[in-house]
């Protein structure tokens, strides 16, 4: 039997490690026309269905996961062995899989030093809307993603905690009385972001005595967004760190409330086995793990001066 494509078994890798056809085009620098054909191509010449086309999703059958496991293989050892045969032709790549928020607003204000020390390791960072620590990674993969429950994982090490406190514009109560407790709060726009949108109810939890409806406000798709009309003065936020730091140095944002709230979730860093993760790839992890220990090692939050009161308890 004659053997598919080199090219199209790494886009099935893509798609089948993406489950999106649209999210594998732009890894591959493709089309989403061109990953679909491709991956017909492949179930035609295969005879078998690989993917579960729901309406807004992919999914793999079981048949797809088993394949998608031994081209995952069978690409781990090409690639090793080229670069062991002919070191130094070319950059090393090293992908890091990771939230949007975790890309643009941690890690990218630090990547020029990085880029400037390691100019042979090409970092290439793919965001998904959700990481989840459930997909084998390549020896030179690495991913960072939020949960409670890590577990005992010889690979995985602690980032740092989720910190949430409301954040707002400088200018928010400039013609008004700035808020001073937490039941002051339910009467103004609150900022949720989707697929964090039991946060506000965590943080009122945790100040007030009693339920309060947090349902009102406007609900954004993702952190950049919700930053943004933070600082348009749309409302209030619930900041993450350390993602807001920045802002909040600069001035361009403020806490209401000196009223940081511990989620109980962490951010962890997954690495490869030790036996199989690349050089390359653990200079990454470790630059990774150095920036996080200054997460820790970082002063408290700059406020407004002003300290939650929780409610009819002060």
């Amino acid at each position: 039997m004659k053997r598919p494509r080199l090219n199209i078994l790494r886009t099935f890798e893509a798609a089948g490690q993406r489950l999106s056809f649209s999210l594998a085009a732009e890894d591959l620098n493709i089309s989403q026309a061109a990953v679909s054909q491709q991956m017909r191509q492949l179930e035609g010449y295969l005879n078998t269905a690989l993917f579960i086309r729901h309406h807004r999703r992919l999914s793999l059958t079981n048949t797809g996961q088993t394949y998608l496991d031994a081209v995952h293989e069978a690409l781990d050892r090409l690639d090793s062995v080229t670069d062991q045969l002919f070191p130094g032709q070319h950059q090393q790549t090293v992908s890091l899989h990771c939230t949007s928020a975790v890309a643009a607003l941690w890690l990218a204000p630090q990547l020029k030093p990085f880029q400037a020390l390691h100019r042979n390791i090409q970092l290439r960072i793919k965001t998904l809307d959700q990481t989840q620590n459930n997909h084998k990674l390549r020896p030179s993969d690495l991913e960072i993603f939020i949960t409670g429950d890590a577990g005992i994982d010889p690979d995985t090490t602690r980032l740092f905690t989720s910190v949430i406190t409301p954040v707002c514009s400088p200018d928010l109560f400039a013609d008004g009385e700035w808020p001073k407790q937490a039941d002051d709060l339910p009467e103004f726009e609150l900022i949720h972001v989707l697929g964090y949108d039991d946060d506000w109810h965590r943080w009122f939890h945790r100040y007030l005595p009693n339920d309060v409806d947090v349902s009102h406000g406007l609900m954004v798709d993702g952190s950049l967004i919700a930053i943004g009309a933070a600082q348009r003065g749309d409302g209030i936020m619930l900041g993450r760190r350390p993602f807001i730091d920045k802002y909040l140095q600069s001035g361009e944002l403020v806490e209401v409330f000196s009223s940081p709230y511990h989620l109980h979730t962490d951010y962890y860093l997954r690495q490869p086995p030790k036996t199989t993760i690349r050089r390359e790839c653990r200079i990454v992890a470790n630059w990774l793990i150095e920036l996080a220990a200054k997460v820790s090692q970082s002063p408290p939050l700059t406020d407004s001066g002003n300290t939650a009161k929780i409610g009819s308890y002060e």
